[in-house]
């Protein structure tokens, strides 16, 4: 995406550069960093760059963020869960290596996590930085978090009330939770609430957009398989409300997310830029 394409090259630059040096889960931590659209971290530094932060310093903990959801889509992808034998175009990662080296590779890239994120940076007040750190840990929790959102997604919600709860848990908060930490990293938590409502609300039309790419989209353009969400009886809001209902939702939570964004004083046009990219996406 054109919107955060300029800070990736710090990103890749950042992965590379991790430690990741264990004799045993070094190469599959860094086989599951390898690939993936960086929206997460990549809305970490374009957030602290409309708050007028130096970005340029935040690499790590940009990179913790993205090590956070590399976990979570490697335990996604385990037989346990939902059972996935691709993923960003390559096999995933307990086919390419097995399934204890998988879990102990999310287990592994989710304790990095912390420790980046635990590294002292000395533009920003410790308490900001604290701050930082418990937004990722509730984000990507349980309850109304990313783990929470998964547990609901295996009870099998069955309506399009259920599947918001499921989008706005798994997807939603942990992207609330990266453009949050922005505003923390950049000194303005005077704007991490607008932030974080940006990015819940983005998160979840990022999810409406992808249940419509499991349906309409092309197995070469997402990397994945399609419609596996028909053929694991999971939610799909596309399949629950129809098509024309999601193509709305999909609009209406894209404008939210502009809409959170509209009293603050952000330099608004490069996340309103992303909302639309997001939309008119094809993988």
């Amino acid at each position: 995406m054109k919107a955060i394409e300029g800070y990736l090259p710090l990103l890749e630059s950042t992965i590379k550069d991790l430690d990741v040096a264990d004799e045993v889960l070094g190469g599959p931590m860094a086989y599951a960093l390898a690939g993936g659209k960086r929206l997460r971290p990549g809305l970490v530094l374009l957030s602290a760059d409309v708050c007028g932060g130096d970005w340029r310093q935040l690499g790590r903990a940009a990179a913790a963020v993205e090590c956070v959801h590399a976990y979570s889509l490697i335990h996604d992808d385990l037989p346990a869960m939902d059972d996935d034998d691709l993923r960003h175009g390559k096999p995933t990662l307990h086919r390419a290596f097995d399934e204890a080296t998988a879990i102990l590779t999310g287990d592994g890239l989710l304790t990095l996590a912390f420790a980046l994120l635990a590294e002292p940076l000395a533009a920003v007040p410790p308490e900001l930085q604290l701050a930082a750190v418990r937004e990722v840990a509730v984000g990507a929790g349980f309850g109304f978090g990313m783990v929470g959102g998964q547990a609901l997604d295996l009870s099998g919600a069955k309506d399009a009330a259920g599947w918001l709860r499921v989008a706005a848990a798994k997807t939603g908060y942990p992207l609330g939770a990266a453009a949050a930490v922005g505003a923390f990293l950049a000194a303005r938590a005077d704007l991490a609430q607008a932030l974080r409502s940006y990015g819940r609300e983005l998160g979840i039309a990022f999810q409406i957009k992808d249940d419509l790419l499991d349906v309409q989209g092309s197995e070469a353009d997402m990397g994945k398989r399609l419609n596996k969400d028909a053929g694991k009886r999971r939610p799909n809001i596309a399949a629950i409300a129809g098509v024309a209902a999601a193509e709305a939702a999909l609009r209406d939570h894209s404008a939210q997310a502009v809409a959170a964004l509209a009293n603050s004083d952000l330099n608004r046009e490069p996340l309103e830029r992303l909302v639309v990219e997001l939309v008119a996406r094809t993988h």
